[in-house]
């Protein structure tokens, strides 16, 4: 086994699903950690997350990451209360996509992932009422489900606290810097921090970050933040009972089935993970009753026995975006921030696998030899995509979420 590299002080910075998993995991390694975050833990992006958790994706990289991560989740007694509620999913393709997600099959069972094919009226057994125009294959997740972000992500910091790291809420960070002695942090109190070495888990707040410690725009990663909206339901009473979640899409959409009478609709529409919005700005009013009557034609369209669902809330988060949807772990030293570095760009995905970022994140501090790593971290480099080697995904048009 490769001997761990020089680094024993470590400042995370970010509290929300990743950057406590991160600190987690340095601090079961025995590693003196700092985690820093702006308010409390789990308050930014992480709070609004819809908080699924599943293994079907069509890179066999992101599915060995995701199969990692809930065998996490579902042994998480081991490290705290997560919530994970096992629900199921069921997946129905068409046309190509189709034909797609029947080579991804037999991908996700060489993994080990537990998948299986299912018939129509099987689908119908979840959803007796259930409109299957354009299912022409359909797959379903039996160990699938979702979790609660917040207590997740309190419970990762709490488990690195009793390993000896100090949790620090309340103090948002100005620059970050470095040098060949170590890596050193100024809050906007003027207080001042120094580590062997410093993880940024900020999300879409990441580049703001870097702008203001020095980073030129022609160096900041290729990330952008995305709003992503969910509509959150109560089902009739004739509908109520434990269900598992429903990829939609032929309608760009998602149905969460939350506890025994909860829905949560949210998109999987391409166009939308494109728009672009200021991580500072206000997107609390941002659904309109446009959008709401849109999105319940579509879940009612599918599922006429909602109809009559009534909208309990709605929540408005960010994604930070990459060109390939997938995460950046990295070194920043190409951007003169030696002992820096960075998992961000999490694309949608960083609540559901963040049991194997903080693996990963550890792993790239920790181990002489990415080979020898669980996860090759080298895989994320933002490098590739200016040597055009993106993490690509098997499905087409049907956004980054696969």
């Amino acid at each position: 086994m490769a001997s761990d590299r020089h680094i024993n002080s470590v400042i995370v910075i970010g509290g929300g699903s990743s950057g406590t998993s991160i600190a987690y995991n340095l601090a079961n390694r025995g590693k003196k950690v700092r985690l820093i975050e702006r308010g409390n833990i789990a308050s930014g992006n992480t709070g609004k997350s819809s908080a699924l958790v599943r293994t079907h994706y069509s890179n066999e990289l992101i599915s060995s990451l995701a199969l990692y991560s809930i065998r996490e989740f579902m042994n998480f007694g081991n490290t705290g209360y997560s919530g994970f509620t096992k629900t199921g999913m069921v997946f129905p393709f068409k046309g190509s996509n189709a034909l797609e997600a029947s080579k991804n099959f037999k991908m996700l069972k060489s993994l080990g992932i537990n998948e299986k094919e299912i018939s129509l009226k099987e689908v119908k057994e979840f959803f007796p009422d259930i409109s299957t125009e354009g299912y022409d294959y359909i797959l379903y997740e039996p160990d699938s489900g979702y979790a609660d972000p917040v207590a997740t992500s309190n419970a990762y910091a709490s488990a690195a606290k009793n390993l000896g790291a100090e949790i620090v809420t309340g103090k948002s960070v100005k620059t970050v810097s470095s040098d060949n002695s170590g890596a050193y942090v100024e809050t906007y109190k003027g207080e001042k921090y120094s580590a062997d070495a410093i993880v940024l888990a900020t999300n879409t707040w990441t580049n703001d970050l870097l702008q203001r410690s020095g980073v030129s725009s022609a160096d900041l990663l290729p990330i952008y933040a995305s709003v992503h909206d969910t509509i959150y339901l109560r089902r009739p009473e004739e509908y109520t009972g434990i269900k598992p979640t429903l990829w939609d899409p032929q309608n760009s959409s998602y149905y969460k089935m939350e506890g025994a009478s909860i829905t949560a609709i949210g998109s999987l529409d391409p166009a939308i993970d494109t728009r672009e919005f200021d991580p500072d700005g206000d997107i609390e009013n941002h659904i309109t009753d446009e959008y709401i009557e849109q999105y319940l034609g579509k879940l009612t369209d599918r599922l006429p026995g909602m109809a009559n669902a009534s909208v309990i809330s709605t929540v408005s988060g960010l994604y930070d975006m990459s060109p390939d949807g997938q995460a950046i772990i990295d070194s920043l030293a190409g951007v003169g921030l030696d002992n820096v570095y960075v998992c961000a760009g999490l694309s949608g995905h960083g609540f559901k696998l963040s049991p194997a970022y903080g693996r990963i994140v550890a792993d790239m501090l920790t181990v002489n030899e990415p080979e020898k790593a669980l996860f090759d971290w080298r895989n994320f480099s933002a490098s590739r995509f200016k040597s055009k080697k993106p993490i690509k995904s098997m499905y087409s048009g049907i956004g980054t979420i696969y």
